[in-house]
């Protein structure tokens, strides 16, 4: 399927949770109908009631959800029909027509989040996983009570038209099942992201731990609660990769120059590096694994791989460019160099690689450090970005607009 179907199939989420809500009214109508009536003597059954009762507790919200999607359906058709004989009369110029009107009623933000029961607390943007871990929490709820209800129906006697309710609430997790498919999509979408030049069939590496959306690195935090870059700036001592990339600017260096930090902690011998270079080459990279340089010309400190202490850092450097990729690397043994004839007598060899694993440049500017391992099993795991003229993805599927402030849009 092309990169234009599936993102048509992202956008058409609420499409999708309104027909679901849809589907949750019209059995909430039937189960109210079938335990009101006064043939099904359901309403003097103790267990009957118990069961309704954790029954319209584990479906009301998607109910009144279904109710508000009929409501609009209706709205929108009684707009449309009042409209029909105006629009053949010549509108005043700059009015829309009614058609084009009722289509950017049905595209609000506000009404999607509402059918979708979506919050858009700004916290969510950058932390797709808790967001999928409060609605599955809220549809395993559901699930058990509803689980409950059944057995609770079932019991309520041969007399009573308990059967009937449980087989009406038995087919409503079908469309409970159907919500978590659309939130385990959307989670994928943001969490196991594929920039657009990701086309391989092939599985990832081990090592790779995600790409990570171009709009979400720290220079595009929207500055808003739960959005806002780390406030421990420099002192901060969170060392996962994603929160390096998401949570801080492009100049921030998350560890001291190696010397300091071997020095405090002899024992510590991991460190993070960044690494810039292709968008092609980082695909490659992320189903594969790093390729050691040779070129004489682009191996200053010998044959290897180089790493630098902040992504800013990297444009300075690298030879490429279009992906940045953050790295956790065990260091080994370590060779500092400075500036001058040692380092200078390195370019394109390996003689160094008998003693030493990985090679640190000290530069006179400590933010220009780099340094070089010998081995790809030296580099841990990373996380990836492709710069966004070379991924779509996100626009097509409008992922940088999809928590846009709610009261923004109303205004």
């Amino acid at each position: 399927m092309c990169c234009c179907h599936l993102a048509c199939c992202y956008r058409a989420l609420p499409a999708y949770l309104a027909i679901i809500s849809f589907a949750e009214f019209i059995l909430g109508i039937v189960r109210i109908a079938i335990f009101f009536s006064p043939a099904s003597l359901l309403i003097t059954n103790k267990s009957a009631v118990a069961g309704f009762i954790l029954d319209w507790i584990s479906c009301i919200v998607p109910t009144l959800m279904g109710l508000l999607v009929t409501l609009t359906i209706l709205i929108l058709l009684l707009a449309f029909l009042a409209a029909m004989g105006r629009d053949n009369k010549v509108r005043p110029r700059g009015e829309q027509s009614t058609a084009r009107s009722l289509k950017n009623m049905w595209k609000s933000k506000p009404l999607h989040r509402l059918i979708q029961l979506d919050c858009n607390c700004p916290c969510y943007i950058a932390r797709p996983k808790l967001r999928f871990l409060i609605r599955l929490l809220f549809l395993c709820v559901c699930f058990v009570f509803r689980i409950i209800a059944i057995a609770l129906y079932a019991s309520a006697g041969s007399g009573t038209n308990g059967g009937g309710m449980a087989a009406v609430c038995a087919i409503s997790l079908i469309f409970l099942f159907f919500t978590f498919l659309l939130d385990l999509y959307h989670y994928c979408v943001w969490w196991h992201y594929r920039p657009q030049c990701d086309t391989k069939c092939s599985l990832l590496s081990s090592k790779h731990k995600r790409y990570i959306p171009y709009h979400l690195i720290g220079d595009n935090r929207t500055m808003r609660l739960g959005d806002k870059p780390c406030l421990d700036g420099s002192q901060c001592r969170n060392r996962r990769l994603e929160h390096i990339l998401i949570f801080h600017f492009k100049d921030f260096k998350p560890q001291q120059r190696y010397c300091d930090v071997h020095q405090t902690n002899p024992k510590q011998n991991l460190y993070i590096g960044f690494h810039r270079t292709t968008p092609e080459a980082a695909v490659s990279i992320a189903h594969s694994d790093f390729v050691i340089s040779t070129k004489y010309e682009s191996t200053m400190l010998g044959h290897g791989v180089y790493f630098a202490r902040s992504m800013e850092e990297t444009e300075g450097k690298a030879n490429a460019d279009g992906a940045y990729i953050c790295a956790e690397i065990e260091m080994g043994r370590v060779k500092e160099v400075g500036p001058g004839a040692e380092r200078d007598s390195l370019r394109g060899t390996t003689h160094l690689w008998k003693d030493y694993d990985t090679v640190y440049y000290n530069h006179p500017n400590d933010s220009r450090d780099e340094f070089c391992v010998k081995s790809t099993d030296q580099i841990l795991k990373w996380v990836m970005i492709v710069n966004q003229e070379y991924d779509g993805k996100v626009r097509n599927y409008r992922l940088d607009t999809e928590f846009d402030d709610t009261i923004c849009q109303c205004i």
